[in-house]
């Protein structure tokens, strides 16, 4: 009777598993302004219909709670909330309502009784994802005269693989939680051996595809983990700890290909140039800790790490224009200021501190998900060092169901000798009541209801930028986009780059706090100076000549030493503003 539950369990689960997990992983669709909106809005979808199948599910309540996490995230809703709402009341909401997601799938995990089974089913999503990608990638880079958008994303970065997601180090980030998984599912005897050995090496060759440099240092969490976790089977400890010396003769048969194809091989082209190493990391750290110095206790605000950034002298800021730091201790600490991120960060390690007997019982009953859960939090927290994986949504959902795992896994008393049975039948009926199972049926469902609406509501402006047959002049579809809840500041950054520069600075303000680029900053220099903000329109000039690229340099072509009347962005001298003056 209890296979048959825990296999009823499984099945029901695999189907919003594959969902949640894999579709959005290998989902070829991409619009202009946000080529990832509809991945990241079908794992929203996804993971709130796996709510909305697992609520039926028996809870336990004998596990640790995940208390202190609950108040760390509270607080970072608050610090987005006040950091958005001034600017766009959609913006506001849009990022408290993904955190509010995040939590739901954590307290979910934390409190299922069926772990195994539901870790099987999520495992099992992983591998086919793992698989898609590891079949991408190869496709991406050996025939890519095969990848016609439909299956498989035409990649335009030639000499490395890009995945369905258009980005190396998502493939990378993708490739590796897979491979966590898939030893798992040979940990569990779900995967024969064979097929999962052949399975982790594709994808370390598909790693080595990718060229990421973040997905390579990943792998030494795997050798970590088969070194310190003895409850693994000796064949699957050996093949982990392999994967970083496969990698790297993968990478040197793969440079031998390319030289013998007369082929682009952009990890190995990478390393012989002079290039540098961090990709303009090194600098946009040091950045980053001037403006935590200069803002050390509240920060610039939730979401303006951009604006801020733009708008504060350096000289040797880095030729891109960057939204994130690509560190997220540095991202919280820039936004939120040092004494919020000390509290939310110290109430994260606690959360893990209180949960740490959940690796020793997974140790005790090697079945159990809960150490694998765990390396996947590793590996998703070392790309967050270099990337910023959390900001989207196919990471973020699944690494809520992995911290959820490991939290519910340390029992706050002692556990029954099988933790897929209750501890007590009384146990069980506690965490039957109808309040739990009426709310996590209303978290999946408002998941699938509020993907829904922001599939909808941004089709407003992707006509903007993409007009199908019929669909009116750009000023038309412009006001249309402009009504947009979540999205309008895609509409206000369309206006105010293609209409008269003479227009109301206020319409700057939205697209401004989002993204900052060389068409819009030329675009608020001109309208500050029409509407005779010369001190203003000065300093931003001076901000875009320290961009040292070409599209920022050729609005500065007629600043030369025989021109007798240069225009005013030539000018070099001081302006005493600060970049909380250039708020429009």
């Amino acid at each position: 009777m209890q296979a048959g539950s825990a296999s009823l369990s499984f099945t029901r689960s695999r189907l919003p598993a594959l969902l949640a997990v894999a579709l959005p992983l290998l989902l070829t669709v991409s619009v202009v302004p946000d080529s990832v909106f509809y991945h990241q809005t079908v794992a929203v979808a996804g993971w709130g219909l796996w709510l909305l199948c697992a609520a039926a599910c028996k809870h336990d309540d004998t596990r640790r709670g995940p208390g202190p996490l609950l108040a760390g995230a509270a607080l970072l809703c608050l610090a987005m909330h006040v950091g958005f709402a001034a600017v766009h009341w959609g913006g506001g909401l849009a990022a408290p309502a993904m955190l509010l997601c995040t939590t739901a799938v954590v307290l979910w995990s934390a409190s299922k009784r069926n772990v195994s089974a539901d870790g099987a089913s999520m495992a099992f999503a992983w591998w086919i994802a793992g698989i898609g990608c590891t079949v991408v990638a190869l496709v991406q880079y050996v025939v890519p005269s095969l990848a016609d958008g439909w299956l498989i994303a035409v990649n335009s970065s030639p000499g490395r693989a890009v995945g369905n997601m258009r980005q190396p180090n998502h493939l990378a980030t993708a490739l590796l939680c897979a491979m966590v998984m898939t030893a798992w599912l040979w940990q569990a005897g779900r995967l024969r051996a064979p097929w999962a050995a052949i399975s982790l090496f594709a994808m370390v060759l598909a790693v080595a595809l990718s060229a990421s440099r973040t997905g390579a240092l990943s792998l030494g969490v795997l050798l970590l983990w088969a070194v310190v976790d003895r409850s693994l089977p000796r064949a699957a400890r050996w093949a982990l700890a392999l994967t970083p010396m496969a990698y790297f003769i993968f990478w040197a048969g793969l440079a031998e290909y390319a030289a013998w194809q007369q082929a682009h091989f952009y990890a190995a082209e990478r390393l012989q140039s002079n290039a540098d190493i961090s990709s303009s990391r090194f600098a946009i750290w040091r950045n980053a800790l001037t403006l935590i110095a200069q803002n050390p206790w509240t920060g610039v605000g939730w979401g303006n790490f951009n604006f801020a950034w733009t708008f504060t002298p350096f000289p040797d800021r880095p030729v891109a224009f960057f939204d994130h730091t690509h560190n997220l201790p540095l991202q919280l600490a820039v936004e939120i200021g040092l004494p919020a991120t000390a509290l939310v960060l110290g109430l994260f390690g606690w959360a893990l501190w209180r949960a740490r007997g959940a690796w020793r019982m997974a140790g005790e009953q090697p079945g159990h998900p809960a150490r694998a859960a765990f390396v996947m939090l590793v590996v998703l927290g070392v790309h967050s060092l270099l990337e910023y994986p959390l900001w989207y949504a196919y990471f973020l959902l699944p690494a809520a169901w992995a911290l959820g795992v490991f939290l519910g896994s340390a029992p706050a008393k002692e556990p029954a000798s099988d933790l897929n049975e209750p501890a007590s039948p009384a146990a069980a009926t506690a965490m039957a009541r109808w309040p739990t199972f009426f709310l996590l049926r209303a978290a999946g469902a408002l998941m699938i209801l509020g993907a829904a609406y922001a599939a909808w509501d941004h089709r407003r402006v992707e006509v903007i930028f993409a007009p199908p047959a019929g669909a009116g002049s750009l000023a038309e579809r412009i006001a249309a986009g402009r009504e947009s809840v979540l999205f309008g500041h895609h509409a206000d950054y369309a206006a105010v780059t293609n209409e008269p520069k003479d227009q109301a600075l206020a319409r700057f303000r939205r697209p401004l706090h989002h993204l900052v680029d060389v068409r819009l900053l030329i675009a608020y220099i001109e309208a500050l100076k029409a509407n005779g903000r010369d001190a203003e329109a000065l300093y931003a000039a001076q901000r875009l000549r320290e961009f040292r690229r070409d599209d920022a340099q050729a609005y500065f072509k007629e600043c030369t030493a025989d021109n007798p009347a240069p225009p005013f962005q030539c000018r070099t001298e001081p302006v005493a503003l600060t970049w909380r003056d250039m708020d429009p």
